[in-house]
This record gives structure tokens, C-alpha cells and sequence, in this order.
């Protein structure tokens, strides 16, 4: 082994000594420091690409709530879309302690350009928001969107549509089309991440117009006088009469913080597995030369350095690579934020202003590069064991092994270790559900845990089948495998904990689809033809329809024509979705969504009425049970339903209601319909009805007609883009690791070219060889991919529990085995694929380099 040169008497001089120290480093192990760095750049990359969707969600809707609210600190909101007479903001404009109050209209409507069309949230305001800043304060002119009578369009809404300023667009809204024009495109460089928003701003009157809700508002935003917020709430509640919320002008961003809450937590836990892979990346590299690097500290304390001299080196290797890795970790994370990361989830939009762009927090940069200097740390010291106290400097080359192998004990110990982490996951999380992520993290340290014996077991039972399989290369795959022991549970290691968290995540993900798919399909099954109005999927944008149920009823062939009704509604930090289905509805619930409770009788029970359904989530939260009642606040006052079944949440995170028109009408106050259902004699086809009902229509191009057919795809669409990130990121961790466990092997395979001369030397062609270095990546990937895989499909089985418990959604556990086996395929295909060619190379060394070891 070449040694670096130092000499004592000058460690005065300790930059000098850790930077020559560093660059010895870096031209004897070039393959190995390169590794390690992108190892930790990896962790740090999915990290921070992770935690950046994460934040975004709530960040971009927090600056347009605040853009809008200025300095607004309460305000005054309607419980239905159909909201409340504006009068009630004049009369809050008036209340004692009230400086400003702002009224505004919003509403979700789809905008038409020649570019294309966007589901947006219609905005109407007076000149009253200017006093308040807000979007006034960021270049939105109120007082020219009022006077020119046209529509205010973000430039990222613009460009979505192909429009620039005083180009024509087309509005649907209350089933009708509503031509108009652009008057003022907002700029990046006016209103900065506004733009984003998929919003329009126009005058309240305008907007009034477009959606047919003249005279009525939805929204009052209220800025007290210093001191008076109290006096302002009592006024605003005695003058809400209990038909109205008064709340914080903020309060939409606590109800999306709700909402958002199980799509953060699972992307949490690919945030703690991305740091564990990360940090195993590098250890495995740093593995690859810890016996040299234990040699050289050797040789420098029996030529006189200190501990605090040889922790000094250390220290500062691991701040370099540490430094430099996290650096470029955080630049690739920026590059998946923006690129597969950068979803912005469909079926949010239609219940929060969210948008595409992305908040970068300084908490978020912070937490990757401490991640990334703790991975590099951690990673970097192993050596530094050596130094303990009575450790006699030169103990590794008292070693058998030379430091390589694992000792049985340890091994022993570990496996207990990772059996009694199993054991208390499972304990702690049929107690405590909401641990299930904490438990997913500990699965992933058991996974890391058992592989040291199985490896231990495998490697023996390979030996004893060499000895039946004359002239085997298995022998030397086995030889080879126990000698390098460290760095091949390292790499199992990797591999193992990459299969572990894709299979977990990818499990309870295709059980969510599956659950959903399921949901959608008996959701709307009871009608053959939908007429709705809007792009949102879950039927809550209501259109007034009169004569429009009484066309289609005269189309021949028709049998029924039903209205259902729908919205959103916020009890507490909830803003549940609220199902009013027509009492001739057949099914009136889904079956596959049941909880609790019996289901024909809680069908008989929501169609005679004062009846509902209510998801689990929302049950929990109000120790509801089957048979109890609960209030609701309604647009006429409190309203008293019993329960009379518990289900899913269907897929909207904080939760649904299912209760008849009947009742939705009266206490909602409102005829408004969200859907026409239609249902057509036997034999008539799907889409010759729906033709037939667009032709009944044709005066309303506002609204949509689909088959149930093109309703459940386009259902089915949204759920899957609302867990795709999950799949992007698990697929990203698989192919991550798998390239860089084939980067570690194929560095470890050239590094031994010394030993496969020597293996030459006794009578091994280049092809033997060849075939023994694949063998020993195969059973390598094997051990840790078995193990990921077993515990991977435990810990699918309680993130799919978890799921349906603790979030409320629809995840009925299947095993998914061909996604396993896809799994495994794909990591050890990627992994020997990659290796193949570098072990074939090396398997070319010529005998005499045998003699250079």
C-alpha cells in the first residue's frame, strides 16, 4: 500500500496536513469518493425534491389567500356556493370597529381559449379590496378589471389557454357559455408566484352576471380597527344569525393543511427512506475502503499522530464530500421538483386555490444539507472505531480477514435485533395507527438489520451446494463473497432497502387505486348519461337548469331523468364533500365502501330522510357511531342527522356525507343542481343517448354530457394523478439504487483485477471468471432483495391498514405479486446488467498483474 507522507513535527500546520491528507484520498480512490458523493447526492436530492412538493401545495395557495386578504383579519363566508345576499356586506361594512369589508364572489368555472381550456376559480371584487392591499398592493388594478368590464387572467393561465391581452376567451359557468375578453394579463414580475394560480379576477357585478348569482356574494373579507378584532367577531356572528362561518380571513390554508395532510405524511416516509438510501450509498462506497484506510490510520499513529490528528482528517474528509455531495444533491432535487415532482394534484383544485408553483423554504434547504453532512459523516468514521481507548494501533493486521468479514456474533445480534423491531412495529401500530409511518421508518432499519444473517446463511448454504456442483464457479463466487463480507452486506444493503420501501409504497398505492377505481365504479352507476357542468370530478359545481331535465325527458327512450345535488361544506378543519343523491338513486350508497352499519337498512334510512352517511374520518374526529346523531352547519342553521352508516372517505381526504335531495334542498336553501342522471331503455347504447341528450341541450354549451363509461375514466384519471408522485418517487428510489449498487460492484470488481489475475494464474479462463463475478452480484442482490421484498409486502399490508384507519380511504389489501416480481426484475436486472460489461473488462486482466498486488 502506498503511504501518505507526513511528517509530526509540522501538524502545526493542520490545513496543510488535512488538505495533502484529502488529496491523497481522491487520486487513490477516485472511483470510491466519487460514489460516495453521489450517494448522499441522491439522498439529498429526493429529500429535497420531496419536501419542496410537499410545502408547495399549501405555500402556493397561502400567497394568493393572503394576496387577497391583504390586511384583511376575519371574514364573513357562505356554507354552499349559492352564498348569501350582498346587502349582509354592506351591513358588516357598517358594524361598530370595522375599518373595511370587502366582498367578493368566487366561483369555480372553466375558461375556453384557442390554446386549449382550464378548470379555474372565478374571482369577482369591488374597488373595496384595493383599501385592503392585497392584490391591489401586487399590480392588480381593481378599479380598471371594474371599468373595462373584461377578465384579468394570470400569465400562467394565459399561456395555457393561448391568450395575450384583449384576445376573446369563453367562460362556462352556471351551464352556460359566457364570451368575454382579456383586459389585463398579470405578470410574474407584478404579482410573482400569483401567476401560477389558476384564477381570474373581473368587477363582482360581472361576475355575478357570469354565474348567474346577481345581487349575492360569497365572501366578505373584514379588516377591524386596532384592538377591535373581538368586538368585530361577536358583531359578525349575531349579524351571521348561525347561516354563516366567521372566520379567520386565513382559514381556507388550515383546511387545506387538513386535506393535504395523508398525501404529506406518505411522502414523508420516501423522505426518511431517501435519506437511509442515501446514507447507505456512501457508507457502502466509503465500505469499499475502509480495510485501506484502517491500514493507513495505523500506519500514521505508529509513526506518532494523535487521535485528535487522525479525527481531524476524518473530520475534514467528511466535510468536503459531505459539502460537495449535499450541494449537487440539492440542485438535481431542484431539477425532479420542477420535473416529476412538479404535479400539482387534480383533485384538490376544485375545493382550493393551489397552483404548479413551487415554495422553497429555508427550513427545507437546512434539513436536505444536514442530512447530507450527517449521511457523510456517519459514513466517513467507521475508521475512527479504532481509535478507542487500549486499542492497540496496529489491530488490523491482527485481524483475520484483514477487517472484511463479519463476525458471527454480530451478526447473531443483529438479526435478533431485526426481528424484535418487527415485533414492536406490529405491536405499536394495532395500537397506535397514526405511528404506522414512524413504524414504516423502523422496517426499513429491520430490513437493514436482517440481511447480515441471512447473508451470513445464504453464502453458507451456497457453499455447501458448490461442494455437490463439480467444477462450479460457485466455489469462487463464495470465496470471493466472504472475503469482501463488509462491503457486500453494504450493497445488499441498498438493494434491499430500495425493494423494502418500493414495494411498501407501491403496494399501498395500488391497493388506493384499486379502492378508488372500485368507488367510482358504483358511484356512478346509477345513471348511464351524466350532465354536469365544470371539469371538477367530484360533482360539486351547481348550474340552474330550467327546461333542462324536461327536454330530455322527451327524448324517446329515455326512463328517467333525477337531479343530484352537491357542494363542499367546512365543519371544523374539515371541508367535507357533501353528496345529496336523489331517493330513486339504486344504489343510494357503495357497497364496497362500508364501514359500519347495514346496508339496506341504511339505504332505507337516507331515502326516507334526516338520514346520512358519514365517512370515518369525520366519525373518529366526533365519536360518532352508527345510530347516533350529529349537527351540521348549514346555510339555514343547524341541521340534525342521524347516522346511518359509516363508510370510506371515497377518496376526498377529509371526508363525505351522503344524505337525498330531498333534504339537501331544504336545508341548503337551493334548487341548484351539480348533475342531471339519465338512464335509457335496455338496448339503448351509451353514447347514441348521450348524443341525443347533447342535441336535447344545445342551447346550454356550458354544460357536459359523458357516458358513465368517459365519467369513470375521467375519475379514474384524477385518483391516478393524485398518487402518481408516490409511483414517480418509488420508481426513482428503485432505479436510483439499482444504478448505483451496479456502480458499487463494478468499482469493487476493478478494484480486484489483482485478484482475478491470481485466480487466472491457477487455471481460470476469462469466461469462468466472468461468470463467477455475475454469480456473486446475483446472490449479493438476491439477499437483500429477498429480505426487502418479505418485509416490503409487511410493511404494504400496514401503510394499506393505515390508509383505510387512519385517513380514511378506500385500500383493500392485495398482495400484488407481479408487482413484487416486477420489482425484484427491475433492480437486479438493472444491477447485472450494468456490472456486466465492467466484470467482463476485468475478467481481461493478464496473469502477470498478479504480481502488482
Amino acid at each position: 500500500m502506498s503511504r501518505l507522507s507526513l511528517n509530526p513535527t509540522i501538524l502545526g500546520v493542520r490545513t496543510s496536513m488535512v488538505l495533502r491528507f484529502y488529496g491523497w484520498r481522491l487520486r487513490r480512490y477516485p472511483a470510491q469518493e466519487l460514489l460516495a458523493g453521489g450517494g448522499i447526492a441522491v439522498g439529498v436530492a429526493l429529500v429535497f425534491g420531496v419536501l419542496v412538493a410537499n410545502t408547495s401545495l399549501v405555500g402556493s395557495a397561502s400567497r394568493l389567500v393572503h394576496g387577497l386578504a391583504g390586511s384583511a383579519r376575519l371574514q364573513l363566508a357562505a356554507r354552499s356556493s349559492a352564498g348569501f345576499d350582498e346587502r349582509l356586506a354592506a351591513a358588516a361594512g357598517r358594524l361598530p370597529g370595522v375599518e373595511v369589508a370587502a366582498p367578493l364572489l368566487r366561483e369555480n368555472v372553466t375558461i375556453v381559449g384557442p390554446g386549449g381550456r382550464e378548470a379555474i376559480q372565478l374571482i369577482g371584487v369591488t374597488p373595496a379590496l384595493s383599501t385592503l392591499g392585497g392584490l391591489a398592493a401586487k399590480g392588480v388594478n381593481v378599479g380598471l378589471t371594474s371599468l373595462l368590464g373584461g377578465v384579468t387572467l394570470p400569465s400562467g393561465v394565459a399561456n395555457a389557454i393561448g391568450v395575450g391581452q384583449g384576445d376573446r376567451v369563453t367562460l362556462l359557468a352556471d351551464g352556460n357559455a359566457h364570451p368575454t375578453r382579456v383586459v389585463v394579463v398579470l405578470s410574474a414580475a407584478s404579482v410573482g408566484s400569483i401567476t401560477d394560480n389558476y384564477v381570474a379576477v373581473v368587477s363582482l357585478p360581472l361576475a355575478q352576471r357570469f354565474t348567474g348569482k346577481r345581487g349575492v356574494v360569497t365572501q366578505v373579507l373584514v379588516k377591524p380597527r386596532a384592538g377591535d378584532d373581538a368586538l368585530v367577531g361577536r358583531e359578525l356572528r349575531r349579524l351571521a344569525a348561525d347561516r354563516l362561518d366567521v372566520e379567520s380571513a386565513d382559514n381556507e390554508l388550515r383546511l387545506l393543511t387538513e386535506a393535504t395532510q395523508p398525501n404529506s405524511q406518505s411522502t414523508t416516509l420516501f423522505a426518511a427512506i431517501s435519506v437511509m438510501v442515501g446514507f447507505l450509498l456512501a457508507l457502502n462506497a466509503m465500505l469499499l475502503t475502509v480495510p485501506e484506510r484502517r491500514r493507513f490510520i495505523a500506519d500514521l499513529r505508529m509513526q506518532g499522530f494523535d487521535s485528535y490528528q487522525v479525527l481531524l482528517l476524518l473530520g475534514f474528509q467528511a466535510l468536503a464530500l459531505g459539502v460537495g455531495a449535499s450541494l449537487v444533491g440539492l440542485a438535481l432535487g431542484e431539477v425532479l421538483s420542477h420535473t416529476l415532482l412538479h404535479q400539482v394534484p387534480s383533485y384538490l383544485t376544485f375545493a382550493f386555490p393551489i397552483s404548479a408553483h413551487l415554495v422553497v423554504h429555508t427550513s427545507t434547504v437546512v434539513f436536505a444539507l444536514g442530512c447530507g453532512l450527517l449521511a457523510a459523516l456517519l459514513a466517513s468514521l467507521p475508521p475512527a472505531l479504532d481509535l478507542r481507548p487500549g486499542r492497540p494501533p496496529d489491530a488490523i493486521f491482527r485481524e483475520a480477514g484483514g477487517g472484511t468479514t463479519v463476525p458471527g456474533r454480530l451478526s447473531a445480534w443483529l438479526g435478533g435485533a431485526g426481528l424484535v423491531l418487527v415485533a414492536a412495529v406490529t405491536v405499536l401500530v394495532l395500537l397506535f395507527p397514526g405511528l404506522t409511518i414512524a413504524g414504516g421508518v423502523l422496517l426499513a432499519v429491520a430490513t437493514l438489520c436482517l440481511i447480515p444473517p441471512c447473508f451470513v446463511a445464504i453464502v453458507r448454504g451456497c457453499a455447501l451446494l458448490s461442494e455437490r456442483i463439480p467444477g462450479s464457479m460457485l466455489v469462487i463466487a463464495v470465496a470471493e463473497l466472504r472475503a469482501t463480507a463488509t462491503r457486500s452486506i453494504a450493497l445488499a444493503g441498498v438493494a434491499g432497502l430500495a425493494v423494502y420501501g418500493s414495494v411498501a409504497i407501491g403496494g399501498a398505492r395500488s391497493d388506493l387505486t384499486h379502492g378508488l377505481n372500485r368507488a367510482i365504479v358504483q358511484y356512478l352507476s346509477t345513471a348511464e348519461v351524466w350532465v354536469t357542468t365544470g371539469d371538477n370530478v367530484f360533482t360539486t359545481d351547481s348550474f340552474q337548469a330550467p327546461g333542462a331535465a324536461g327536454a330530455i325527458a322527451r327524448i324517446p327512450g329515455v326512463v328517467s331523468v333525477r337531479g343530484y345535488q352537491g357542494g363542499l361544506l367546512d365543519v371544523g378543519d374539515r371541508r367535507l364533500w357533501i353528496r345529496a343523491r336523489p331517493p330513486g338513486d339504486s344504489p343510494l350508497l357503495q357497497s364496497s365502501q362500508m364501514v359500519q352499519g347495514d346496508f339496506a337498512r341504511a339505504t332505507a334510512l337516507i331515502r326516507a330522510g334526516g338520514w346520512a352517511a358519514i365517512s370515518n374520518g369525520f366519525a373518529s374526529e366526533h365519536d360518532l357511531r352508527v345510530g347516533n346523531t350529529f349537527t351540521l352547519p348549514t346555510p339555514s342553521g343547524p341541521a340534525r342527522f342521524g347516522v346511518a352508516a359509516i363508510t370510506t372517505n371515497v377518496g376526498w381526504p377529509p371526508g363525505a356525507i351522503t344524505i337525498n335531495t330531498r333534504d339537501y334542498a331544504r336545508y341548503w336553501r337551493t334548487s341548484e343542481l351539480a348533475a342531471l342522471e339519465v338512464n335509457f331503455a335496455r338496448g339503448v347504447p351509451p353514447a347514441l343517448g348521450r348524443r341525443e341528450v347533447q342535441a336535447a341541450l344545445g342551447s346550454r354549451p356550458g354544460l357536459r354530457v359523458q357516458t358513465a363509461g368517459e365519467r369513470e375514466a375521467q375519475f379514474e384519471a384524477n385518483a391516478r394523478q393524485a398518487v402518481r408522485s408516490l409511483g414517480e418517487i418509488a420508481t426513482l428510489l428503485l432505479l436510483a439504487a439499482g444504478f448505483s449498487v451496479a456502480i458499487a460492484l463494478s468499482a469493487a470488481v476493478w478494484q480486484r483485477r489483482a485478484r482475478l489475475a491470481a485466480l487466472k494464474i491457477q487455471g481460470f479462463d476469462r469466461l469462468q471468471l466472468w461468470r463467477a463475478l455475475l454469480l456473486e452480484s446475483t446472490i449479493l442482490l438476491g439477499v437483500g432483495c429477498f429480505v426487502g421484498a418479505i418485509l416490503g409486502v409487511y410493511g404494504h399490508a400496514l401503510a394499506s391498514r393505515w390508509l383505510r384507519l387512519a385517513t380514511g380511504f378506500p385500500a383493500p389489501f392485495a398482495l400484488g405479486e407481479v408487482q413484487v416480481l416486477l420489482t425484484l426484475a427491475l433492480i437486479m436486472g438493472v444491477a447485472i446488467f450494468v456490472v456486466a460489461l465492467p466484470g467482463y473488462t476485468a475478467a481481461r486482466v493478464p496473469p502477470r498483474a498478479s504480481f502488482q498486488e
